[in-house]
């Protein structure tokens, strides 16, 4: 996976500095890497760092929050070492034959936290490094190891290479959900979208078949970063390909690529939770002056959601929106908005205030946002033009993929995506309105309902 991300690293640097980019590979380990970000000792972090909302709002090592992209990967822990003690690992005993597995597992990382839910401290050997891990396999200190699924199988030519010659195996099911993605610090909300829309570029390159060797055919930025970033998607897929080409060139020898990680079409779901991290940690509160501190004191959210409705008998407090006639989309937009009221306002759902806009008028909605007018717009379509044509506005993950194609047009591509928008200068509130839309998909994934909503 390292070369993987390598590539990714010169993605972003070939868009930033054009074809004669240079770029630095700083050592970093999972107990101090978002401390050295958090201080400026790198730009980027790209270092299968799971996207979580512990880390994402306020991580506990650094003291604060990052912003992380798209994920790049969905990968997730395994337990890899001696054959008796992996099937123990997977069958999560430590009784009898069992009693003597010991789990090698390094602090700082979504494994550390899943490992000691699962098995007692006794069985479990804390470490600070994959070097570490290595070391105390091959002399006996642990009998199992974790790896990433994607690299089980170059863990056991690694492990062989540095003298363990014992038997090997990788255990059959993946502990944790890992989405992988770019980290870069708050308070900078300009690099954290030029991250990001470097890592669409190469998945939309893959998508229209474009590849490293066509990448003067691809398209332009116009001057959303300014003119002399216009052509930035064009030299990052000249540097390392499409996103496809980069798999292949890393991944595919050592592991198959997963349909999660494949360029979707409209056949497999869209909809997909991230893991939670830490809860329990401590925050700063509500940030003065911020959104949340606004809402808190006026008593009710205001929520812009698009034009298209009818009169209503909501119990909802109502500006100028009404309910949905033809567009029943509207009524989930509006639902959404109750659920971010409920989670700010104690359980009071219907402390939200409606303002209609027309869909296509992100200019107004940015107006809004940053005027107060709003605090959220929900429906807003995201895409790539979205995403360069409205700086300023941060968009949730979509909640919902409108199929444009259907049947009768031989394919099902889910040809919209809709979210909630925010304005991205308030990275809390914009991180809130992120995780419970992730609150309400990994319910369902969970099968957790309104009425068992406790077990959140």
């Amino acid at each position: 996976r390292e070369g993987f991300e390598v590539d990714l690293c010169k993605a972003v640097a070939a868009a930033a500095l054009g074809s004669s980019y240079r770029y630095e590979l700083i050592q970093t380990t999972e107990m101090n890497r978002f401390v050295q970000l958090a201080n400026g000792e790198f730009d980027v972090l790209i270092a299968a760092a799971t996207h979580t909302f512990e880390r994402d709002v306020h991580e506990v090592s650094a003291g604060m929050g990052f912003s992380f992209s798209s994920p790049y990967l969905y990968d997730g822990m395994t337990f890899n070492g001696v054959p008796e003690f992996v099937t123990c690992a997977d069958k999560l005993s430590v009784i009898g034959e069992c009693a003597s597995i010991r789990i090698c597992s390094r602090i700082g990382t979504t494994w550390y936290d899943k490992t000691e839910d699962l098995f007692p401290a006794s069985n479990i050997v804390a470490e600070e490094s994959r070097q570490e891990s290595i070391k105390n396999l091959i002399e006996g200190k642990c009998n199992v190891i974790q790896t990433e699924r994607h690299q089980a199988s170059a863990s056991n030519a690694e492990l062989r290479a540095l003298g363990y010659d014992g038997p090997y195996a990788q255990g059959v099911n993946a502990f944790t959900k890992e989405p992988l993605a770019i980290v870069t610090r708050d308070g900078d909300p300009e690099f954290a979208d030029f991250a990001e829309l470097v890592l669409q570029s190469l998945f939309h390159a893959e998508a229209q078949n474009v590849t490293m060797m066509t990448a003067d055919t691809f398209t332009q930025t116009g001057d959303f970063f300014g003119d002399e970033y216009e052509d930035m998607f064009k030299n990052a897929l000249a540097a390392v390909g499409n996103y496809g080409e980069i798999y292949a060139r890393h991944l595919e020898p050592i592991s198959a690529r997963l349909k999660v990680d494949t360029i979707n079409h409209g056949e497999t779901g869209l909809l997909i939770s991230h893991p939670f991290g830490n809860v329990d940690t401590i925050g700063p509160g509500p940030i003065k002056g911020g959104v949340i501190e606004s809402i808190l004191e006026r008593g009710f959210l205001r929520c812009g959601i698009p034009l298209r409705l009818r009169h209503s008998n909501s119990s909802s407090i109502l500006e100028d929106a009404q309910e949905p006639s033809s567009d029943e989309r509207v009524g989930l937009d509006m639902e959404f908005c109750r659920a971010l009221s409920a989670s700010i306002l104690q359980r009071a759902p219907d402390n939200v205030s409606f303002k209609n806009f027309p869909a296509s008028e992100y200019g107004n909605i940015s107006l809004a946002l940053e005027n107060g007018d709003i605090d959220v717009y929900a429906g807003g379509e995201v895409n790539m033009n979205s995403n360069i044509l409205s700086p300023g506005l941060s968009f949730s993950r979509p909640y919902f993929y409108e199929d444009e194609g259907g049947p009768s047009r031989g394919n099902l591509t889910a040809e919209k995506a809709f979210s909630l928008v925010t304005q991205e200068a308030d990275a809390q509130f914009t991180d809130l309105v992120y995780w419970v839309v992730m609150a309400i998909i990994d319910a369902e994934e969970n099968g957790i309902t309104q009425n068992t909503s406790n077990e959140m």
